[in-house]
């Protein structure tokens, strides 16, 4: 880990489309592309982030959400400290299936794991289908942290993964 304190692995799941790739490529290298991005089995990205004076090594995995790659999806949550489960706020359909994926999460992961609810595309207002109460009653009623975010304008994007890594660091450390 070299200067790191701790290292985090973070897994960022949802149906394909959704953003994923977009969210991560925005969050390690503050980059944004209008091409659709389709993961191939699995990417991950590295980003150095500072927590309470520590220094935090968060390596994040870009999973596929293609329905081809799901069975690859059980060995990447062993280990995994927090899980970004992302919809895309205009696809009633992606959040629909969002049932699907918090139940193989909880059949795959750690109980602990921490979990945030992630509404992508939420500069895309005149397109939306997902209300924000949607998604912040959605994850109230289930205990996971709800964030919306723009992977395309930056918004939200280092604080839905600040307090994801927040989470994880005061379940973990303190």
């Amino acid at each position: 880990m070299g200067q790191c304190d701790y290292l985090f692995k973070i897994l960022v799941l949802g149906d394909i489309g959704v953003g994923k790739s977009c969210l991560l490529m925005r969050f390690s290298d503050n980059r944004f592309t209008e091409k659709h991005v389709c993961t191939v089995g699995m990417d991950f990205r590295v980003r150095n982030v500072e927590l309470a004076g520590r220094m935090v090594m968060l390596q994040i995995w870009d999973t596929a959400g293609d329905e081809r790659f799901k069975s690859l999806l059980p060995s990447y949550y062993r280990g995994a400290h927090g899980i970004l489960l992302v919809y895309d706020i205009t696809s009633s359909k992606s959040f629909r299936n969002i049932d699907g994926w918090l139940k193989e999460i909880r059949r795959m992961s750690s109980e602990s794991v921490n979990v945030m609810l992630v509404g992508n595309k939420c500069d895309d207002l005149d397109n939306r289908q997902v209300r924000m109460e949607q998604g912040f009653n959605y994850a109230n009623h289930r205990a996971l942290g709800f964030y919306e975010v723009s992977a395309k304008s930056g918004a939200n994007v280092n604080d839905v993964f600040n307090m994801l890594s927040v989470g994880i660091y005061n379940r973990l450390v303190i």
